[in-house]
């Protein structure tokens, strides 16, 4: 489930796992706190949550959800904050993976929402690329001074910070992917 936050824990946009999960579509979160869909303890851990993730760039432990109907489930989340190009917090960006032992079918839809989530990730990375190459051309051009240099070259190093982001949402996504892979395999040999 992967849920992205405002900077005071407000819900700005969650995926599709996260509107099944929660049994709540995007328009009834978005803009409301974060608190609507935990539940027990992890409701007042928010702020020291999001305390944690500003200091250290993420926090990781366990939350507990609660769906529209009023299931409640454990899940382990992490986390991380999202940061402007002026190193203030523009936000944090939430995953859970499900602890409790759900069915086959819903580690394999999981696994399947990482796969979807790495690949979107790595998509991200050929634009950015290209946008890259351009800006570093339009840099090597003489003509290139003054205010537009400066423009270009802060445009080109929050581009740089932008591809950072991107490695790391993919290189925990697939982290997060594997420990659900090892999970099914570890369920088909009991």
């Amino acid at each position: 489930m992967i849920v992205t936050l405002s900077p005071d824990g407000l819900i700005t946009s969650l995926s599709n796992a996260a509107e099944q999960l929660t049994g709540y579509s995007a328009h009834e979160l978005v803009d409301r706190p974060v608190t609507m869909i935990l539940a027990d303890r992890s409701i007042f851990e928010v702020p020291q949550m999001m305390e944690a993730a500003a200091d250290w760039g993420a926090w990781k432990g366990e939350v507990t959800h609660r769906t529209r109907s009023g299931k409640v489930f454990k899940a382990g989340a992490s986390l991380t904050q999202l940061t402007s190009h002026e190193d203030n917090s523009a936000g944090f960006l939430l995953l859970s993976t499900l602890q409790e032992k759900p069915s086959a079918n819903a580690s394999a839809t999981l696994c399947e929402v990482l796969d979807h989530f790495r690949e979107t990730a790595h998509e991200l990375n050929n634009p950015l690329a290209v946008m890259m190459g351009f800006i570093q051309l339009i840099l090597l051009d003489l003509r290139c001074e003054g205010k537009m240099r400066t423009d270009m070259e802060r445009l080109y190093t929050e581009m740089k910070r932008i591809v950072q982001i991107v490695e790391r949402m993919h290189s925990y996504a697939a982290s997060l992917q594997e420990e659900q892979h090892e999970l099914l395999r570890s369920r088909k040999t009991s």
